[in-house]
């Protein structure tokens, strides 16, 4: 009989190449290329083979979160039409509940939000922070607190390297604050604000989460702009609806679809428009989709122009940038909450400067 023999061979690519190659590849591969090695391990541990990885793979590694009935799963945007579509179970330590709410996404961490804590969480590798804003129930605080004034969000500022959770609050005088945790200082700082405008202090609720992109938050105000805070000036300023939006319509919902900006706007007419933002900050960028779908809800907005979405009636739909049909999938029926987000293998930073781990 003839026996297996175990070959042994010696590594003889410069550890420059294995690092060019290992960043070409999906998260999910180098989780598992992990266990090749202690010197592959550390490699891919290390955070600037995670930044160059990220910078690299941002464009192309989008997830979708699906949240319901307390569990969490991810799914591939490319087999969403799949008969079959295979979800990742993900796994956090810590229970959660059919109110626990997704406030915002940023370079792979998703922020979820249940009174009183915020959870910063990276699904791809674990890495999570816990945070309590205990601070903020009403017993806590000198003035009175609206409760359903509270907008969150979450961001990056690249000239601090650190990642902010920010809660904007209103009092029962009218005066309006800011409360934001920086994860490298590990602390809430807090801040009279006022928004740019007055007639936004009404608008401005729990009604959208906030939407990072670009360097700042973007919120949903049911006014006739975007309210949007830079992370980096810790100031904030408006993004312009586009004109001939008008205001015969019954709502209008702020989204992130494929790295833009979007409007989704029902009008009576039984039609959706889809207004995307090509080109940031540029009013006349704004480009309409026409859906002819009343209270379609997008979800996606692929490489080739076209948006998946949930027709109002249940089931998944791709149409082209011309509103015709190209897929539909009637039964497909996931009772979840959705969100777009990145892979990653990005870690937290501390005052530090070693990564938060997995509690």
């Amino acid at each position: 009989m003839e026996m297996t023999k175990r070959v042994n061979y010696k590594n003889d690519l410069p550890n420059e190449l294995i690092i060019e190659i290992l960043t070409r590849l999906p998260v999910k591969s180098l989780m598992r290329f992990k266990c090749v090695s202690k010197s592959w391990f550390a490699i891919i541990s290390n955070d600037s083979f995670a930044k160059s990885h990220f910078e690299r793979s941002a464009s192309s590694s989008h997830r979708i979160l699906c949240h319901g009935d307390g569990e969490l799963r991810s799914i591939d945007p490319d087999l969403l039409f799949h008969k079959d579509p295979h979800t990742t179970k993900l796994s956090i330590p810590y229970s959660l509940s059919a109110y626990v709410r997704i406030q915002g996404s940023c370079r792979g961490f998703i922020m979820l939000q249940e009174f009183p804590d915020l959870v910063i969480w990276n699904p791809s590798t674990g890495v999570n922070k816990r945070i309590s804003y205990d601070h903020l129930s009403p017993g806590n605080l000198e003035s009175e607190i609206i409760l359903d004034s509270f907008m969150f969000g979450f961001g990056y500022d690249a000239r601090r390297d650190d990642y902010l959770a920010i809660i904007v609050w209103c009092d029962v005088n009218g005066r309006r604050f800011l409360e934001y945790f920086s994860v490298r200082i590990n602390k809430w700082e807090r801040v009279e604000i006022a928004l740019p405008r007055p007639s936004m202090d009404a608008a401005a609720s729990l009604s959208s989460p906030g939407y990072y992109l670009n360097g700042a938050i973007h919120w949903d105000t049911s006014s006739d702009s975007i309210l949007a805070f830079d992370m980096i000036e810790r100031e904030f300023f408006e993004i312009p609806l586009p004109e001939p939006l008008g205001k015969e319509f019954m709502s209008c919902c702020l989204e992130l679809l494929g790295g833009f900006l979007c409007l989704s706007v029902w009008r009576e007419s039984k039609k959706t428009e889809i207004w995307v933002m090509k080109e940031y900050g540029v009013a006349s960028s704004w480009t309409v989709y026409r859906i002819p779908k009343s209270n379609f809800d997008p979800l996606y907005f692929t490489k080739s122009d076209e948006i998946i979405g949930f027709p109002s009636l249940g089931g998944l739909a791709k149409y082209d940038e011309k509103g015709e049909l190209r897929e539909c999938m009637e039964n497909w029926n996931y009772e979840y909450h959705f969100w777009m987000y990145l892979e990653s293998l990005l870690s937290l930073p501390s005052s530090s400067g070693i990564a938060w781990k997995e509690e």
